[in-house]
């Protein structure tokens, strides 16, 4: 008996991401993800990085392994981003070169939450490590292993629990009526902290000078 195809393991993993996709579109003015976000730099660590721990973590692989990059690269070329491939893919390389050269140049520097602080690299890599780490605390959310000292002193985790404790009543009878059982709804408010702002920017027009 053969295991699931990579297309099959791209196709499961696009699937678990379901209801991601369908809040950011809910975020969005004309409820649908704009193409210009595929070559954002914020935008593609997230999602490179949502993808890659998310492909780990339904093949049941440890966190530390390194993610079957065909089976990433299917479910945006099949999924995800199928008009846009291969922008997004060409950006996502560049950006991914110029983290390795700004690495071994010794110029990435973080603090003891994982932050990125380095000064001195350009915007677009600070932008890619951004995402990436905040990709990073909403999958390790869900899975019960983002450390505790990230969620006691990150102000945006913090902020996210307000928003959950506040919301806990209305978001348990709204499960209740879909006849589903409340869940923690904490990685869900923190990926909208991160991205439904972002989202909204794409849609605005800039008047010119």
């Amino acid at each position: 008996m053969f295991g699931l195809s990579k297309a099959s393991k791209a196709k499961k993993i696009y699937d678990s991401l379901s209801s991601l996709l369908t809040s950011i579109e809910g975020w969005t003015p004309d409820k649908k993800l704009p193409e210009n976000m595929w070559v954002d730099s914020y935008m593609i660590g997230y999602f490179f990085k949502t993808v890659a721990l998310s492909e780990l973590i339904t093949n049941k692989k440890p966190y530390s392994s390194s993610p079957d990059q065909m089976v990433v690269k299917l479910c945006f070329e099949d999924h995800i981003c199928p008009n846009n491939f291969k922008e997004f893919e060409k950006k996502l390389f560049h950006l991914m070169n110029k983290e390795f050269a700004a690495k071994k140049e010794g110029k990435l520097n973080f603090d003891s939450l994982g932050n990125h602080t380095s000064k001195d690299v350009s915007k677009d890599v600070d932008e890619f490590l951004l995402g990436n780490r905040h990709a990073s605390r909403v999958i390790f959310l869900l899975g019960g292993v983002l450390k505790k000292e990230i969620q006691e002193k990150d102000s945006q985790v913090l902020e996210a629990k307000e928003l959950t404790h506040k919301n806990k009543e209305k978001d348990k009878i709204a499960a209740e009526k879909l006849g589903l059982r409340y869940r923690d709804m904490l990685p869900f408010y923190l990926s909208e902290i991160y991205l439904k702002e972002r989202m909204q920017n794409f849609f605005i027009v800039q008047e010119p000078k």
